[in-house]
C-alpha cells in the first residue's frame, strides 16, 4: 500500500491479512494535517472510529464480513497511525468530531452509519449532535463519554508531568495494557491475533508524538476520571437509533454507564456479551457482527 511503509505499515497489514481484510489505503488532507483511512466494499457507508490506540487496523476482525454488505472507511484519527497530530482543543471529542465530519465531506460521505468503540464512541455521538442529518445509526461500543468513571491508568497519566512519562511507548507496557485493561476474554485472540494486534497498537504509538498525546490525555481526563460526558438532556436529544453494545467483563469503563445511555437515549437497545472486556472488536468479533448486522441492516 502506498505511503503505508515501514514497520508500522508491516504490522498494519498483517492484522488485515489475519483478518482477510481486502481493503485500499488512502490519504486526505484535513485541515492542514494529513490524515489516513482505509476504504472497503461498497454500499451504505459505515464509519468505523477507533479508541484512543492503535488506528483503522483496529477493526480487522469486522471490517471483512462488514465489507460484503457495505461501503466500510475507518480512519486513523488525528495521532494515531498514519495521521498527522493535531493540536487538539477542549472538549475534546468535539475537537476530533469536527475533523471527521470534514474528512467524510471530502470522501463524499453525506449520510452513513457509524460505530465508535471507547474513545471512538464518545466522537461518534459528539458527530451525531454536530450532524444530525448526516448519522443515520449510531453504534456504541464500550464507549467512553457516558460518565465520568475510568481506568486508573487514563487518570494517572493524566496526571501534570506523569502523562510523557507513562505514555512513552514499549512494547512491554503495550502487552501489559492489552491484557490488563483492554482485553477479559482471550480465547478468539489465540495464535497469532494477540501478537500481531500488541506489535501494531506499539508501532502507532511509536510513532506518534507522546508530548501531544499526553496533552489530549489532560484534555480528556483528570484524577478524578472523565472530564467529558454526556448529559441527560444531550443523550435524551440524540436523534438516530442507537445500539449500544458492551463487554460485561469491562475493566476499562462500567457496565452502568451502557445502562445509563440506553435508558436515556429515545431509540436505543442495550447488547451486553457476558465475556468480553473493554474490546469486543477483538475478543469476541462474531458475537459483535450478530448484533451489528441485523441493527445496520435495519432487520
Amino acid at each position: 500500500m502506498e505511503g503505508v511503509a515501514g514497520p508500522l505499515g508491516r504490522a498494519m497489514a498483517r492484522l488485515l491479512e489475519l483478518g482477510g481484510v481486502r481493503a485500499q489505503s488512502r490519504f486526505v488532507e484535513v485541515g492542514g494535517a494529513r490524515l489516513h483511512y482505509l476504504e472497503a466494499g461498497a454500499g451504505w457507508p459505515v464509519v468505523l472510529i477507533q479508541g484512543a490506540g492503535g488506528g483503522a487496523a483496529n477493526w480487522y476482525r469486522i471490517m471483512g464480513p462488514l465489507s460484503v454488505r457495505f461501503r466500510v472507511l475507518a480512519p486513523d484519527l488525528p495521532g494515531f497511525g498514519f495521521s498527522e497530530a493535531r493540536r487538539a482543543m477542549a472538549p475534546l471529542g468535539v475537537f476530533v468530531a469536527e475533523v471527521v465530519r470534514e474528512w467524510l465531506a471530502l470522501a463524499g460521505v453525506e449520510g452513513c452509519d457509524v460505530v465508535g468503540t471507547s474513545f471512538g464512541g464518545l466522537v461518534a455521538l459528539r458527530l451525531a449532535q454536530l450532524a444530525p442529518g448526516r448519522v443515520r445509526r449510531l453504534v456504541l461500543l464500550d464507549s467512553v463519554g457516558l460518565g465520568r468513571e475510568v481506568a486508573l491508568p487514563v487518570r494517572l497519566a493524566a496526571l501534570p508531568g506523569v502523562g510523557r512519562w507513562a505514555l512513552r511507548p514499549s512494547r512491554r507496557g503495550t502487552a501489559w495494557l492489552f491484557r490488563a485493561w483492554l482485553t477479559a476474554d482471550r480465547r478468539a485472540l489465540q495464535g497469532a491475533h494477540e501478537e500481531a494486534l500488541t506489535e501494531y497498537l506499539w508501532q502507532s504509538a511509536a510513532a506518534g508524538d507522546v508530548r501531544e498525546l499526553a496533552r489530549a490525555v489532560r484534555l480528556f481526563a483528570g484524577p478524578s476520571g472523565q472530564r467529558e460526558v454526556l448529559s441527560a438532556a444531550e443523550l435524551q436529544r440524540l436523534a438516530p437509533p442507537t445500539l449500544v453494545v458492551w463487554g460485561a467483563r469491562d475493566r476499562f469503563l462500567p457496565a452502568a454507564h451502557a445502562r445509563r445511555a440506553a435508558e436515556l437515549i429515545p431509540r436505543s437497545a442495550l447488547h451486553l456479551l457476558p465475556e468480553a472486556g473493554h474490546s469486543p472488536n477483538w475478543e469476541a468479533p462474531e458475537a459483535l457482527l450478530s448484533a451489528l448486522m441485523p441493527f445496520l441492516s435495519g432487520d
